[in-house]
């Protein structure tokens, strides 16, 4: 099996991507960018992962010159030329290559970067180790950009404790995980941070609150503390790649690991 890829116009070998030196992406993290998943031809929300690229790169006043069923077509061509029948989709778009310099000019070009790769879920009652990390990210969270160092970091850190996620907070309030959103379940009560400069607006996360109150079970969207975190029925931590998942443990507190049927029954 070999897997391709897409850089501005030409499929190749993901191997054989080349993006040239001088683009934005590089000195500056000059781009945003969107992950789904799918099966065979079906890519999983992808209306609403291509509305929020697009959303993006609004924000930091990047065009993409694709249109949304163009950069679909690519995809689904990736996807037939890697003959991958799971897989994980990324999407980056960058603002132009020019001569480094902090300002921009402004200008329709921009860079398209679309890579599928081999993927499958974990299993849903897989548990998680979290760690709990200061967020020392900047406030444009909630915007999807290259930009991911205190991330990066973050992620790091968790797994060289052998832990799968780390959750950030600011002084007491949990805002989100490194590369996910947070959620807890309490008195039958669900609690998430709201989609305020602090978080990703988490499109699982939104599905998540959304099944909830189908099912009949109160949300609310506030910042809730580390205490709080760690005293909760049980932690969720959705994603993309994850789905929703829930954890057994948090730095050195061990989650009561019943069976909360409430919870149980809302992710599965």
């Amino acid at each position: 099996m070999k897997t391709y890829a897409y850089y501005n116009g030409d499929f190749c070998p993901y191997s054989e991507v080349r993006i040239p030196l001088d683009n934005r992406s590089i000195y500056f993290g000059d781009g945003v960018y969107d992950a789904m998943i799918g099966r065979g031809d079906k890519i999983f929300l992808f209306e609403e992962h291509i509305e929020r690229l697009f959303k993006n790169a609004e924000r930091l006043k990047i065009k993409i010159k694709e249109s949304k069923e163009e950069i679909e077509n690519i995809i689904l061509l990736l996807i037939k030329k890697s003959r991958l029948e799971e897989y994980f989709v990324y999407v980056q778009a960058s603002r132009c290559s020019e001569e480094r310099r902090h300002a921009f000019v402004d200008t329709d070009k921009s860079a398209l970067l679309v890579t599928v790769k081999d993927f499958r879920l974990p299993p849903i009652n897989k548990r998680l180790k979290l760690i709990t990390v200061p967020d020392i990210r900047y406030t444009m969270c909630d915007v999807k950009t290259l930009n991911l160092l205190p991330s990066v970091l973050a992620s790091q850190k968790a797994e060289s404790l052998l832990c799968d996620e780390a959750v950030f907070h600011r002084g007491e309030s949990v805002t989100e995980c490194a590369h996910s959103n947070i959620s807890i379940l309490k008195n039958g009560v669900l609690y998430t941070h709201p989609t305020d400069k602090y978080i990703l607006p988490g499109i699982t996360r939104k599905h998540l609150l959304s099944s909830a109150k189908a099912l009949g079970i109160k949300c609310i969207e506030r910042p809730f503390t580390l205490r709080e975190l760690k005293a909760s029925d049980e932690v969720i931590v959705s994603s993309t790649s994850k789905l929703c998942l829930l954890a057994e443990k948090i730095d050195d507190t061990s989650l009561s690991g019943e069976e909360n049927s409430l919870g149980f029954s809302l992710i599965t």
